[in-house]
């Protein structure tokens, strides 16, 4: 019953009204978190042809079974304020895009100095057999699940930077993957590096870490206090500060 419950509070996250994400430029900071007007969307149009073929190659029941439900998601687009960058901060790829998407991480692929310049050289250059199944904040990063071997339906975090550069798995299942993210999403944004981008005054960007998920801001906030804080959401440029702004996007890496 408890699985049960926690797939279904995956799905949740596309039901409600109006999710809003707390993120500031410096967790440490003792300034005020920008609230971020998010929206989450669910491609609900089954791809049977492409789930048909897909099957002839992922043998991971978990992840087949996700795509009898629906042919992928986007998860945290930002919509406002205004000069914020609307990209999703976690993109799961249709059923039919897997093996192309794969494919970028290949060698030879354009992608392959992901895994080539790094220490998960050895996890990816192994003979089992992979796949990348999702796109976080815009990629190269992404995500993977590895189809046999001893790591077979692990979940793994694939990041470019050799610091950040791990080989110890999100999640052990892909189903406990869905629940890590159900429980706390902006944990798994944080835990992935995904960040809000805000455009600053003098056109350069800022990575704004999520600290706070808000699945529905009808329940959180009474009405009066929700258009207050969308309308602080709509003004955040000027709640930049001259210190950010000195700040450039390169310091997160």
């Amino acid at each position: 019953m408890d699985k049960i419950k926690n797939k279904k509070a995956f799905f949740d996250l596309f039901e409600t009204g109006s999710p809003l994400l707390k993120a500031k430029f410096d967790v440490n900071s003792t300034k005020e978190a920008i609230t971020v007007e998010i929206e989450n969307t669910l491609d609900r149009k089954i791809d049977p042809k492409g789930l048909e073929n897909f099957k002839k190659i992922c043998t991971n029941i978990e992840l087949t079974d996700l795509y009898t439900k629906c042919n992928g998601f986007s998860l945290a687009t930002p919509v406002l304020p205004g000069n914020v960058i609307k990209k999703p901060l976690m993109r799961q790829l249709p059923v039919a895009d897997l093996i192309k998407f794969t494919d970028q991480y290949l060698p030879k692929g354009e992608l392959a100095w992901t895994i080539d310049l790094n220490k998960t050289k050895t996890l990816y250059r192994s003979e089992h057999k992979w796949l990348a199944f999702a796109e976080i904040d815009g990629g190269p990063t992404c995500l993977t699940i590895f189809l046999e071997g001893e790591n077979a339906g692990n979940i793994f975090l694939l990041e470019p930077q050799p610091h950040f550069n791990t080989l110890k798995p999100i999640a052990k299942t892909f189903n406990g993957f869905l629940e890590r993210i159900a429980k706390d999403p902006a944990a798994f944004f944080r835990l992935t590096r995904a960040y809000v981008t805000i455009i600053g005054q003098d056109g350069n960007n800022f990575g704004y870490v999520p600290l706070q998920y808000i699945h529905d801001s009808d329940i959180m906030f009474p009405e009066k206090e929700v258009k207050a804080s969308l309308e602080m959401a709509r003004s955040a440029p000027q709640q930049i500060s001259n210190d950010n702004l000195r700040n450039k996007w390169w310091k997160f890496w």
